[in-house]
């Protein structure tokens, strides 16, 4: 995804530049312990938030909502109004964590590195170490698989209570034990979910979980009830009904 990419070369910019300027600090003859005091301060959050650059990263990086509406399955019509409050509540959830889990790391990483008499490069090295661009990667494919579920979720509210879901995604070593009960269970109601895990139509497996849950027809795909029932008795995983 080009879009990822440039956000993440601009969060190691961003990282670079925000280090840079506390060492301009040192050059111009600040002591430790005033450098500290200044970073006790700085609301590194609010810095991220104003940063023109990283910012227009970001908003190429939202295009990927556009791209994953387009792609779902479109099994009921929901609202404008709707779709467009879930899509901004879904962005703004992803890009205040985003920033807090970045001012987080530069602000702990810097100032234990003043501490520590580092210098810029083990700083910045710390910083990528702590929230490291593959990890970015996984906060924002969980974001767009969250917001995915969500807009299945309003269609889904849309459908009578019988309509059926199977869920659907990768069986392998990786898969989680309630998404192997998930897909073992073949079809089901939203009600049945919902008795397996609380909520289980939107969080599905939790965190960075790969799996989606589709209404049921002849032609859905990824979905693979036989291979998840194997692979729960291959690891010894006890499943209900």
């Amino acid at each position: 995804m080009a879009e990822l990419d440039k956000f993440k070369r601009q969060y190691l910019i961003l990282v670079n530049r925000l280090t840079d300027q506390v060492f301009q600090l040192i050059n111009a003859g600040q002591t430790k312990d005033e450098i500290l005091a200044i970073l006790g301060t700085r609301d590194f959050k609010k810095v991220i938030f104003a940063d023109a650059e990283f910012k227009s990263s970001y908003n190429e990086l939202n295009k990927l909502y556009a791209k994953a509406l387009k792609n779902m399955d479109k099994f009921a019509d929901i609202s404008s109004d709707a779709l467009l409050a879930i899509t901004q509540v879904n962005k703004s959830t992803f890009f205040d964590k985003m920033a807090d889990d970045i001012a987080r790391s530069l602000k702990g990483n810097i100032t234990n590195g003043i501490l520590g008499g580092l210098n810029k490069g083990d700083i910045i090295k710390g910083i990528e170490a702590d929230l490291r661009p593959d990890q970015i990667d996984t906060l924002v494919t969980t974001a767009l698989s969250n917001y995915t579920a969500a807009v299945n979720s309003l269609m889904a509210d849309q459908m009578p209570p019988k309509a059926a879901y199977v869920y659907t995604g990768p069986v392998d070593k990786k898969t989680r034990p309630l998404c192997l009960q998930f897909m073992s269970s073949g079809q089901m109601t939203r009600e049945q979910i919902e008795a397996i895990a609380p909520n289980g139509f939107i969080e599905r497996g939790g965190f960075n979980c790969r799996h989606q849950w589709r209404l049921f027809t002849k032609k859905v795909q990824m979905f693979n009830p036989k291979g998840a029932k194997v692979e729960a008795k291959k690891r010894g995983v006890p499943l209900s009904g």
